[in-house]
């Protein structure tokens, strides 16, 4: 009787830190790439001339950008563009590209005038 008790507290111990850590699946809302990072959820959507961001927090609650600005820095292939976003909408902060394949390339986005700064990475996709 005492060695399953303590058989069953191993195995609560061993999931409990699982569903604590599970916070659910970063699904996208508009088609484009997921990242958390500092608090909050990011999403990058990437067509051939532009480039959307939209943040939200951990509840995937919008998050106000008014005032913020954010740099996307693409690696495609070797090659390197630096995308400056402006807030468009809410939650939403766009700007203008051109490298081709940057949907697919890797990205470091970083977001200012928030009053936490949010840096990500995404790695580039196959």
């Amino acid at each position: 009787m005492r060695k399953m008790s303590i058989t069953s507290w191993i195995i609560a111990g061993l999931l409990f830190p699982l569903s604590v850590m599970a916070d659910g699946v970063l699904t996208p809302k508009h088609g484009g790439r997921m990242v958390e990072a500092d608090g909050s959820r990011l999403e990058l959507v990437t067509t051939a001339d532009k480039v959307d961001l939209y943040v939200t927090d951990h509840g995937n609650h919008p998050v106000a950008v008014k005032s913020a600005s954010a740099k996307v820095v693409f690696l495609v292939g070797g090659k390197k563009e630096e995308v400056a976003l402006q807030a468009v909408e809410d939650n939403l902060l766009s700007g203008k590209v051109t490298l081709a394949g940057s949907d697919k390339g890797a990205a470091v986005i970083t977001v200012e005038g928030l009053p936490k700064r949010i840096s990500a990475r995404l790695p580039a996709q196959k």
